[in-house]
């Protein structure tokens, strides 16, 4: 270096003498001299001698105007010196004229010129380079415009040189960017250089680097082993004293790194370091490989930036270095000074780009990893929110075009997923899976990061399993066997499938990927710890002794592999705990259950105060402890485990997601005290914590609904004061859990998959008739029972022109309410079939997430509007649950009779419109029988189809115990009350009841021996809430009435060979009916029939139902052509002229009893909601021979009578007297006649 920089102070010296200004050479010396100080630049990596280099070629240039010779020459000099600043500096500014100095070089040297290849190498590497800036790190996926340039700029300089020459290998070694081709290129280009070819190891170098990429794409080992091989050889024609020995011995390096050859890796890179004299300039290149055996790494990294003293322009890089080894050592040992010291020097090495700079969004995401990890250990939200500040910058400054926006994206996707675990905040995870998604699309099908997105993706959300299981798969099928990231995806995969609860396939999947991760495999562990997971699961679901065994087992060799001192032993204590506690529970072995706590103990050790993790340790100890105190008795056991509960819950303050999950923990532990010595100060205070846990707004709504009802069970037990708030607040949560899902699809999945709650609205009303609040008792199960009719009804309020409320707010009000209905029937299914058809496309993908994004938007915006009305004097109590003297309403023209079953006792509420409710409490035996009557029922239909005349005895059995037990208590009270005989009563059954004939109970004994039942004395009608009644009869301002007499009737017919007599029964009902319209076969599609039913007001359907126990919302008529009309396609017709429905179909007012007992998902309550007044259906199959008999009386009865009443009110009594008709018909057996019922007004 020397010697340079003499030759340089000579030129310098010497250029105003040899070559004054106007001597024709002088821009050949400006050149001259430009080249040596660029080569000093090389050496000093000082900016001022890069800055003079560029000065003296535009010097140059400006010597040589267009038409002079040296022109070229000057503009490829300019050039090349501007690329060499664009990549110290970043500044595109550079990066564009270099190119177009370029351009204008080539422009000057045409086909046959000499310089003509070299210019077109030179532009071919400028337009790589400005490729890469919209690329990530080299990635073939950013502006193809300038990759294709670049190929083909170096095809031409390829066809300029005849085969043999000493440069067409170097043309060949340009176009690496297409990795196939490249490999082809390189391969040409190595039989251009034949063994003895001074040139040939840097090719053998390329190769083998090709080769490596390609293996980390695919995963396939033959390139491997092909880039060890080559590295070899290239290393073989370096001997010691080469001058690129060093150079091999780095690639060696890897390749030994690689295999996990590490020993010989460092070797090789320690001979390498020893060819280098203290201060060489690739002193420090060789010090940043050596990364292999991390302490020794830190040394020479270390080494490495003494070498690159402030100013160096590579000095960013060994801070990069420096600090990824301290985070990684940190990783490894847990010590907190190496994760600040990655952090420091990450801070340093962004210091040095300035903003603006391409380069600074790799160093901003290093600084933000590094906080982020930071996060981890502490849990100091600035620490978290610093991250993910930065990750946005970094965002920035990789704006659309640029695949390195993927990183970016990916990035702040992950902070944002940490702080919704914080905050709880639904729009921090809904922003983390648009960016997930986002990265996705950067990474189409074959893109080698393509299987990383869907993993991130899968990761990302909850709420949609089957869709993270489909994501995860097609990650799976990205890594064959054998490819080193393989079980990486099948851990992803197992845990998804164990999520949806398939844990055969789970267990299966986290197998393979143990099979992939042998011993000393860097992840073995956390693929013990998943499959012991899965294994413990499986044992909780069906008792497997071997399970939990197995379970055990694993658990404690992934300790094994986690020793004192590293990071992640904590959380195999946590793992091992678990499974030793789990095999207490099932043994009652005590050395189990100290087992647990000890590891407990342990992990606890290992998480110190500011550890993210301490309340979790904190709630796992003290639960364990309270289960030792359990079997011991001893106090001072309960004493610790509610220290540690109550530093839980100090640690999870308010606004903490978890906060309700540690004063659950905390309330149940002062009970069990309380329950022990009878302090009243625990009482007190357990309750006190519960209802702190129950209005934690922060918190899970389903998880605080677990609170609520966990406070009032406690309540009641003590009779406590609190219990009917903890009630009612139970009942408001239930309502609020199903604000979250967008559909109903969903609402009824989050109500079936709630265990606790079937019975909430029976429970809360049973408690208020023994604190004799009757009233309360009818409001509370109108509350908590139908939740999806209600809110349903709720975005159909109407609102014409309510006095006093300004004009805009309804507007808004009808406008967000049209909204969200219409998000409520979206068709779920046809959502499934767009994602399995195509889930790789954006559309497919993120229809989910716009949909609870948008759920949660309308819902914010409309509870907005619904306070704002309800500050309108009047409107106090608008869309507000309703108090019992407006449900009265309901029985305006005849009792109501609501039948409620719980835990507790079983009661019958008569509704009267005139005076307070009457409460008959039912015989304590129904408690035990009223469930047992409804599997008695299901048993007698079952052998219905067996034996069609055999089954009335055990129909009458059921009949006879209902009215035993239920309904002869009620006709009592109604002759107290003087309700007349035949007159109308309604029936609203609870929970299961709902599918008990109540209309039938009996036979009733007489004197004379005859039978007599239920429907003998009183028309009886059903429905499903008190709410439903009243809006059935409300008048609709602005509808027109069809004249009473000449109604409208569509009649919808679907014979065929199951169901014959469907042709006899449309053609009873047209007959001599001028009023009648008749779809019938291949006029009865879907379309045809919801247009039809716009414009009648009474319809029949004469056809096939069809019941789907899993999906509710697919309870169908078949229509023509196997379409079906199903229970969706119905609510979402909005019918207001509408008034009787005859639903002549099995199973159209059929209730499936499953966890959503209370819903009343039927056709019948369908065709109701959608603005049917009256409407008749059957509780189960029904008879062929029926439909004709029923349908000719029913209407027979309806338009013969002379009454001032209107239609849909005469309905009830028509089939009354229908029934009582088809009964005397010769062999009518009970099961036929029982099955019609009536429900609305």
């Amino acid at each position: 270096m020397e010697d340079l920089e003499e030759d340089i102070f000579y030129f310098r010296g010497t250029l105003d003498i040899m070559y004054p200004p106007g001597h024709p050479d002088r821009f050949a010396f400006l050149n001259d001299l430009g080249d040596d100080v660029l080569a000093l630049f090389g050496q000093t990596g000082r900016m001022k001698d890069l800055e003079e280099s560029i000065s003296k070629y535009r010097d140059a240039l400006e010597l040589c105007p267009p038409g002079h010779p040296g022109r070229s020459v000057s503009l490829n000099n300019i050039a090349n010196g501007l690329l060499t600043r664009f990549k110290q500096t970043g500044r595109m500014e550079d990066l564009e004229e270099s190119i177009a100095h370029f351009r204008d070089a080539l422009g000057l040297c045409p086909s046959g010129h000499p310089h003509r290849s070299s210019i077109l190498r030179n532009l071919a590497e400028a337009k790589r380079t400005r490729f890469e800036q919209t690329d990530n790190m080299g990635r073939a996926a950013g502006r193809m415009e300038d990759l294709e340039g670049s190929i083909s700029f170096h095809r031409d300089a390829l066809d300029l040189l005849p085969p043999g020459h000493c440069h067409g290998s170097v043309s060949l070694n340009s176009q690496t960017e297409d990795l196939e081709e490249s490999i082809t290129l390189f391969r040409d280009a190595l039989d251009l250089r034949p063994p003895g070819n001074p040139h040939r190891s840097s090719i053998l170098r390329n190769l083998a680097e090709a080769k490596r990429t390609r293996f980390e794409q695919t995963g396939q080992v033959g390139d491997l082993e092909e880039f060890i091989t080559l590295s070899c050889e290239a290393l073989n024609l370096h001997p010691p004293g080469h001058p690129d020995r060093s150079a091999s011995l780095d690639n060696m390096g890897r390749a030994a790194g690689r295999m996990e050859d590490l020993e010989g890796s460092i070797s090789f890179h320690r001979d390498a370091l020893d060819l280098l004299p203290p201060g060489h300039c690739h002193g420090s290149v060789s010090l940043n490989s050596q990364t292999e055996d991390l302490e020794e790494s830190i040394t020479l990294f270390r080494d490495a930036l003494d070498l690159r003293p402030p100013g160096n322009p590579e000095r960013s890089l060994s801070l990069h270095n420096l600090a990824e080894a301290k985070r990684t050592r940190f990783e490894q040992t847990g010590q907190m000074g190496d994760l600040e010291d990655s952090i420091t020097l990450a801070r340093e090495a962004l210091n040095l780009y300035h903003p603006g700079n391409p380069y600074r969004f790799a160093f901003l995401n290093d600084l933000g990893n590094a906080l982020h990890a930071l996060f981890k250990q502490t849990g100091r939200m600035k620490d978290l929110k610093e991250s993910i500040a930065h990750f946005r910058d970094a965002l920035v400054l990789c704006p659309p075009g640029r695949p390195d926006r993927s990183v970016s994206l990916t990035n702040l996707a992950n902070g944002m997923l940490t702080g919704f675990g914080q905050t709880g905040r639904m729009e921090d995870l809904e922003e983390s899976i648009a960016h997930y998604r986002n990265a996705l699309d950067l990474h189409p099908h074959r893109h080698p990061e393509h299987s990383s997105s869907l993993n991130n993706l899968g990761t990302g959300r909850m709420e949609d399993l089957e869709e993270m299981i489909s994501l995860h798969r097609q990650a799976l099928d990205l890594h064959p066997l054998g490819h080193p990231d393989r079980s990486a995806c099948l851990n992803n995969l197992a845990t998804a499938t164990g999520w949806m609860e398939d844990l055969e396939q789970s267990i299966s999947l986290h197998r393979d990927a143990l099979d992939l991760n042998p011993y000393g495999h860097p992840v073995r562990s956390t693929s013990l710890s998943n499959l012991a997971t899965a294994l413990r699961a499986r044992f909780e679901q069906t008792g497997q002794v071997g399970d939990n065994e197995e379970s055990i087992a694993l658990n404690r060799d992934a300790l094994d592999l986690h020793p004192p001192g590293h990071p992640n032993r904590s959380f195999s204590l946590c793992n091992l705990a678990t499974s030793v506690f789990t095999r207490f529970e099932q043994t009652g072995q005590m050395e189990d259950l100290k087992e647990s706590i000890t590891h407990f103990r342990d992990a606890l050790d290992l998480r110190p105060p500011g550890h993210p993790n301490r309340s979790s340790s904190l709630d796992n100890l003290a639960g364990a402890m309270t289960t030792y105190f359990e079997q011991t008795g001893r106090m001072e056991d309960l004493k610790e485990s509610i220290a540690y509960f109550r530093d839980a819950v100090i640690l999870r303050p308010h606004g903490h997601p978890d906060r309700s999950l540690s004063l659950y923990n905390l309330a149940g532990a002062l009970r069990i005290r309380f329950e022990q010595i009878d302090r009243m100060e625990d009482l007190e205070e357990s309750l006190r914590i519960y209802e702190e846990g129950a209005d934690h707004v922060f918190s899970n709504t389903l998880l605080r609904l677990t609170v609520a009802i966990g406070w009032a069970r406690f309540a009641r037990s003590q009779c406590h004061a609190s219990t009917l708030r903890a009630y009612r607040v139970a009942l408001s949560l239930l309502e609020s859990s199903l604000v979250i899902s967008p559909t109903v699809q969903m609402q009824h999945k989050t109500l079936s998959s709630a265990k606790n709650y079937p019975t909430l609205a029976s429970d809360a009303a049973s408690y208020a008739i023994e604190v004799g609040e009757v009233a309360q008792a009818v409001e509370m199960l109108e509350q908590g029972r139908a939740l999806i009719w209600s809110q349903m009804r709720g975005l159909r309020t109407p609102m014409d022109q309510p006095v006093g409320v300004d004009e805009d707010l309804v507007n808004r009000f009808l406008d967000t309410s049209r909204k969200l209905e219409s998000l409520a029937t979206s068709s779920e299914s046809k959502l499934t079939t767009l994602v399995a058809e195509d889930s790789l496309t954006s559309v497919s993908q993120k229809f989910v997430d716009e949909m609870y994004s948008r759920k949660r938007h309308l819902a914010s915006q409309r509870d907005d509007i619904v306070a704002n009305i309800r500050a309108t004097s009047g409107f106090e109590d608008f869309l507000q649950p309703r108090r019992f003297s407006a449900l009265q309403e309901a029985a305006v023209e005849g009792p109501v009779i609501i039948v409620s079953h719980s835990r507790y006792r079983s009661d019958a509420f008569i509704v009267l419109y005139d005076r307070p409710p009457v409460s008959i409490e039912l015989d304590s035996k129904f408690d035990h029988d009223g469930p047992l009557l409804v599997k008695d029922l299901k048993t007698a239909l079952e052998k219905v189809q067996r034996e069609p005349n055999g089954c009335d005895a055990d129909i009458r059995d059921v009949l006879g115990s209902l009215w035993d037990q239920v309904v002869s208590r009620v006709v009592e009270k109604l002759d107290e009350l003087g309700i007349k005989k035949h007159t109308r009563i309604w029936w609203c059954p609870t929970s299961f009841l709902s599918s008990l004939p109540f209309h039938a109970a009996g036979p009733i004994r007489v004197v004379e021996g005859s039978r007599k039942y239920l429907s003998d004395d009183y028309i009886s009608s059903y429905t499903p809430t008190l709410t439903a009644l009243i809006n059935a009869r409300e008048s609709k301002p602005g509808i027109r009435r069809h004249d009473i007499g000449r109604p409208q009737l569509l009649v919808v017919a679907l014979p065929d060979e199951s169901i014959p007599l469907v042709e006899k029964e449309y053609r009873a009902i047209r007959k001599d009916r001028d009023f009648v319209r008749c779809l019938v076969r291949e006029q009865a599609t879907c379309e045809a029939v919801i247009d039809n039913l716009r414009d009648q007001n009474w319809v029949h359907f004469a056809c096939h139902g069809h019941l789907n126990p899993e999906e509710p919302f697919k309870h169908a008529f078949q229509l023509f052509g196997g379409d079906r009309l199903t229970l969706l396609d119905i609510i979402r017709s909005d019918l207001p002229n509408a008034e009787i429905a005859f639903l002549s179909a099995c199973h159209s007012a059929g209730q499936i009893i499953d966890d959503s007992r209370e819903e009343v998902l039927h056709l019948a309550a369908a065709m109701q909601f959608c603005g049917f007044r009256s409407v008749i259906g059957t509780m189960w199959a029904m008879a062929d021979d029926d439909g004709p008999f029923v349908a000719k009386k029913f209407y027979e009865c309806m338009l013969a009578e002379d009454s001032p009443e209107v239609a849909f009110k005469r309905s009830a009594k028509a089939l009354h007297e229908t029934i009582q008709r088809l009964r005397r018909r010769r062999g009518m057996t009970v099961e036929r006649w029982v099955n019609f019922i009536h429900i609305g007004a």
